[in-house]
């Protein structure tokens, strides 16, 4: 159940992907009801700006905008931060909400299976080209969204170039790395300017949820009505951005505003896939520019 915040967030960035529905928009409206200015990132323009309208209305802050990203895009999220520090000269909060469950294999323009694009790549590839933002803001956090069923990650054939492919076996594994990289970050940013978690915001009924098929289509149905409001399964994401009482801790996973043991910790299987998203977005980076 979410628990209101009571902090001040006035003079505070904050950006939010995939903030037109669901926890994304919740998280997004807490922190404008708490006086931040508050960015959506989100691919439609249409919902984004129906949102942005919504949030002014009922939070009277009249610092809610919108930019365009697609995170599953490379040359997107290279637009939209090259905007982005154009327009603002630092960011004090960034969540990673937005993320991709697909059914199907998709492979983006770019060459990649869409789940590791829009939850790997592109998470990724934003939070490190904002970094220097994120330091300017001298309390930096970056909130990733992550859930407590990742696993299933083979460096090997992150693609399903060769592996029997599976929708939520994607996602899973898609979810696995972005812990590990949220761990890479937090070793990297010790200097206490900057702080990296990641969280599991619970069983909620997003777009993501009702997307799902085959059995699990059926699953869902049958449970539905144990699945928390977005608001709710926001509840970590909007503690771990705004409250006072996590200024400072990086490094660690959440659930339920408690942390939980995570154990993606490797640090030579963190390493190597660093290295493999450095050389894909070094790849992506070659083609855009083709």
């Amino acid at each position: 159940m979410y628990r209101a915040i009571q902090t001040d967030l006035t003079g505070r960035v904050t950006l939010v992907t995939g903030a037109n529905s669901g926890m994304g928009k919740e998280t997004a409206r807490e922190l404008a009801r708490m006086g931040a200015e508050v960015v959506l990132g989100c691919r439609s323009v249409e919902r984004s700006k129906a949102a942005v309208t919504e949030l002014i209305a009922d939070t009277g802050n009249t610092r809610v905008g919108q930019m365009v990203l697609d995170l599953s895009s490379m040359a997107s999220v290279r637009a939209f931060t090259d905007a982005f520090a154009m327009r603002y000269p630092k960011l004090d909060v960034m969540v990673n909400n937005a993320a991709a469950s697909l059914r199907t294999r998709e492979v983006t323009e770019e060459g990649f299976e869409r789940h590791w694009a829009t939850n790997v790549l592109g998470p990724y590839l934003l939070t490190t080209r904002l970094a220097a933002a994120l330091t300017a803001g001298r309390h930096g956090r970056i909130v990733n969204v992550s859930t407590l069923a990742a696993g299933g990650l083979d460096l090997s054939d992150t693609q399903y170039a060769r592996r029997r492919y599976s929708g939520i076996g994607a996602y899973r594994a898609s979810k696995q790395a972005s812990r590990m990289l949220t761990w890479s970050l937090a070793d990297r940013l010790l200097d206490g300017k900057v702080t990296a978690n990641a969280l599991n915001p619970g069983y909620v009924m997003t777009d993501l949820t009702k997307g799902v098929g085959g059995p699990l289509k059926l699953l869902v149905t049958l449970t539905s009505f144990r699945a928390e409001t977005p608001l709710d399964g926001a509840d970590t994401a909007i503690w771990l951005s705004a409250s006072p009482d996590i200024e400072g801790v990086t490094g660690k996973f959440w659930n339920k505003r408690r942390e939980v043991a995570c154990k993606f910790r490797d640090t030579e299987a963190i390493a190597r896939l660093v290295t493999l998203v450095d050389e894909q977005l070094a790849s992506s980076a070659v083609s855009n520019r083709e």
